[in-house]
Parts: C-alpha cells; structure tokens; sequence
C-alpha cells in the first residue's frame, strides 16, 4: 500500500470528526438522530399542512391533500422499511440460535458414534470393569 498523500490525510482526519459528531449527536438523541428529528418533524409536517388546508378551498384543497398524501406515504414508507428490516434481524437472531441447537444436537450424535468415540477416547475400555466395580461394591458392603 502506498504512503497516504495530504489530501487522503485531509480525508481521514473529516472522517474521525464526522463519526465523533455522528457518536456525540447520537448519544445526545438518545438513539438514532433519524428517528428523532423524525418524532419532530412529523407533527410539524402536520400542524403546517392543517395551517395551509384550512385557508385552501376546491382544486387547491384537493392538491394540498395530494401533496400531504404523496409525503404522508413516504414517511410511512419508511417506518414500514425500518420496521421489516427490524423484523429480518430478529428472524436472523432466532435463526442463528437454532442453528447453535442444531449444530449442539448434531454434535452430541456424533460423538456418540463409535468410530468417534474409539479414536477420541481411545483408552475407553482400560480401567476396572462394570462387573468388577458391581463385585467391590458388594464386598465393601457399599449398597
């Protein structure tokens, strides 16, 4: 990679300070700044077309309310957006917990097979055996 010149220095150093502001101006709205000038702008949005319709009559109170309408529409475009891709998360998050039951499950058949178990424990039958524990119990009076 080459050296950075002035102008990509330049560059670098007003992307730090837009994501410093960006951290700041979140942080001051509690969440995301769309989201709040949005909670504002709305029933401003409302209160000036109520104003505009109510000195409005016929055909210019018609295209008021289309003009409303087409906006309206808009906006609500995009809380539908942000409410789907909310959704599609949360599908993604309950979808990767699955797959870690899954993955656990098929997991836990596999150790069992054989093959499996013969290669990972391979000194498995070393050691007394259940016969034999069953005859020391039985002699040391344990049960």
């Amino acid at each position: 990679m080459s050296q950075p010149n002035a102008r990509q220095i330049a560059a670098l150093a007003a992307l730090r300070e837009l994501a410093a502001e960006a951290r700041e101006l979140q942080a001051a709205a509690g969440g995301s700044v769309t989201e709040t000038v949005a909670a504002w702008l709305a029933p401003q949005y409302l209160l000036a077309a109520r104003e505009k319709l109510s000195g409005a009559t016929g055909a210019d109170r018609f295209n008021v309310l289309r003009t409303f309408l087409q906006d309206w529409s808009l906006l609500r475009r995009g809380d539908q957006a942000a409410a789907r891709l909310q959704l599609d998360r949360e599908e993604f998050a309950a979808l990767q917990a699955q797959r870690q039951v899954d993955k656990q499950a098929e997991f836990r058949e596999w150790i069992k097979r054989p093959e499996v178990l013969a290669e990972l424990f391979p000194d498995r039958k070393a050691g007394l055996s259940a016969e034999t524990i069953r005859k020391i119990e039985r002699e040391l009076k344990l049960f």
